[in-house]
């Protein structure tokens, strides 16, 4: 290959980036990861998760969902109807946790190479299980489910590079003028704010790809 030539047929350099700026608490991100999770099926996608409180002035005993959200049965409905495509069973969620300590123990899965589990795990015990994933107890047992025992929990939580690395991520969001979440960047260069129906990623994911085509076989 000669210097001014790049080596466009790299796997990675096909790949459809998609960094998800979202919280655990977040019903919308719940459902734009499950769109995502979706579509990998179709295409080459490779996702990273960046976490950020939306509420961080939550005590950490949580409130009640319904001091934030008047119309919280109506929202829930609406999440539920669109979550059945994509097996996701939303239950009557009443308190809104505070989730720092899930996202910082986020930051230790990601570390270890299993932040996709513990993403999964971590939202199916907030919006199935109605779980007050706030409580520290509670995100130790959700921990145990992806092969993380009590003290990795209490460790994590403890680690100051590990809160280093989310004030980061707060500083990223603030960078890339982040306002909402689910907020997902693609390449670096296109952005989704919302977990909008999955036709609309589909027409993105295929713009990507016939611009990278295109540039492949130029």
């Amino acid at each position: 290959m000669e210097e001014h030539e790049l080596d466009i047929h790299c796997g990675d350099w096909m790949k459809i980036k998609v960094k998800m700026f979202s919280d655990y608490i977040c019903p919308f991100c719940y459902l734009g990861k499950a769109i995502i999770d979706k579509l990998e099926n179709r295409f080459d996608i490779e996702i990273e998760h960046v976490g950020i409180e939306i509420h961080p002035e939550t005590p950490i005993s949580g409130v009640d969902l319904r001091k934030y959200i008047s119309k919280t049965n109506e929202m829930y409905e609406h999440l539920r109807s669109r979550g059945k495509e994509y097996g996701l069973n939303f239950c009557d969620v009443r308190i809104l946790p505070n989730s720092r300590k899930a996202l910082i123990v986020g930051e230790y899965s990601r570390k270890i190479g299993k932040n996709e589990e513990f993403t999964d795990a971590i939202f199916k015990a907030y919006f199935e299980d109605c779980l007050d994933i706030g409580k520290e107890e509670v995100i130790i047992e959700v921990a145990k489910k992806i092969g993380l025992t009590k003290q990795y929990v209490e460790r994590a939580l403890a680690d100051p590079l590990l809160e280093k690395i989310y004030a980061n991520n707060c500083l990223e969001a603030r960078e890339r003028n982040v306002t909402g979440v689910p907020t997902f960047v693609i390449n670096d260069e296109y952005t989704i704010v919302g977990a909008q129906h999955e036709q609309r990623f589909i027409e993105l994911f295929e713009k990507i790809e016939k611009e990278k085509h295109k540039i492949e076989h130029f």
